[in-house]
């Protein structure tokens, strides 16, 4: 998501015929320097192993209770047991990787540059692929018997999970600018949510793709097409409560079964956003971790000590609230705070979100390294 959102606008203006497909950066800012502090929790590396480097794509590793799915931008793909950090198998896919990984346990996908998508089995044998509209960023929803992937065209598909065989599609139209980024697809009941341009949510029938419902994240505004950006940064759901940010927008939750608003707070998303059962926590475009009541929105804390070292989506763990930087630290937050309680430096930047495992955090970096972090306090 992080390495999307450095494009820089400046390229598509100059550039004729260009549709408007791109994303900000403004002038260079150098990132708030690391705080001192004195830890309450311990966080170490229980593995590491290299995959191979990310080269900008947002590859999500997939995180299962006894398998991690990763990938690499040159092709490679590999599972991990999460346990020991022992590389099961890993297979050349045959094609550079632009998204990925998406998993259930028995089907693995990914995408190519070239907007393949591709499936494998859960021991790496290739099962079928199909050509999408355009490539993808964001990493492939597998399960319930269907893989969904949102392609940059913004076109949303489902494939029977056995076959590869089209089950439906779904598209509207564009605003003229939208950001070239990563935002993850999620099941609700027996829809996908899927957070769009323009600053929606959209809630999708897994059978049809019919919309079901329909929220408002955030209203584009301004004079220009660069202020009127609103895309939705990521979605998710926890309990019936479905929550979502938008870039210059709002968090919005919503009851994921109707759609209907519970509440909406102005923030102006730089990542996207995890809950628990108090808080929503999100990340603005300045690099603040920010905690919001979750029966209200009310702000709970907010520390700007991150203060443009890009911090990743949240993590919510047991005692903690842990993001990845664009520096390659991993920063565990008090989750009743917002005080720092732990930090550690990892190889490359971290630009997708560190996912949960038996209460500690798979983390994949840029530079390609995939470790395992336990979180003791």
């Amino acid at each position: 998501m992080r390495a999307a959102l450095a494009l820089i606008l400046a390229a598509a203006l100059a550039a004729p015929g260009l549709t408007g497909c791109g994303a900000l950066r403004g002038p260079a800012v150098r990132p708030a320097p690391l705080v001192e502090f004195k830890p309450t929790m311990n966080v170490r590396s229980v593995w590491r192993i290299g995959i191979g480097a990310a080269h900008g794509a947002a590859l999500q590793p997939a995180v299962l209770e006894n398998a991690v799915y990763a990938a690499a931008a040159d092709g490679t793909l590999l599972r991990v047991a999460p346990a020991t950090g022992e590389v099961v198998w890993r297979i050349d896919t045959g094609a550079r990787l632009a998204a990925g990984v998406g998993a259930d346990g028995f089907v693995v996908a990914v995408v190519t540059t070239r907007g393949e998508l591709l499936a494998f089995g859960a021991d790496g044998k290739p099962l079928w692929r199909a050509q999408l509209t355009s490539d993808a960023l964001t990493a492939p929803l597998v399960g319930r018997g269907v893989v969904v992937v949102r392609s940059t065209d913004q076109r949303v598909s489902a494939f029977e999970i056995d076959s590869g065989k089209p089950r439906w599609s779904f598209a509207r139209a564009l605003p003229p600018l939208t950001l070239r980024t990563a935002s993850d697809l999620t099941f609700v009941g027996d829809n996908v949510l899927v957070g769009l341009p323009g600053g929606r949510m959209v809630a999708l029938a897994l059978a049809s793709g019919a919309p079901r419902w329909e929220a408002v994240v955030a209203e584009p505004r301004g004079a220009t097409e660069v202020e009127r950006l609103a895309d939705v940064m990521g979605v998710a759901v926890v309990g019936r409560d479905a929550c979502a940010a938008a870039f210059q927008g709002r968090i919005v939750c919503v009851d994921g079964a109707s759609g209907e608003l519970r509440w909406a707070r102005e923030h102006a998303a730089g990542a996207g956003v995890a809950l628990d059962e108090r808080h929503v926590y999100g990340v603005d475009d300045k690099g603040a971790v920010v905690a919001l009541a979750r029966d209200g929105g009310a702000s709970v804390w907010r520390n700007e000590a991150l203060a443009h070292r890009q911090p990743s989506t949240p993590l919510v763990l047991p005692a903690a609230v842990l993001v990845g930087d664009g520096q390659g630290y991993v920063h565990l937050l008090r989750p009743d705070s917002g005080e720092f309680a732990a930090r550690l430096g990892l190889d490359g930047a971290i630009t997708v979100a560190p996912r949960a495992w038996a209460g500690g955090a798979i983390v994949q970096t840029q530079g390609g390294t995939l470790a395992l972090l336990s979180v003791e306090r």
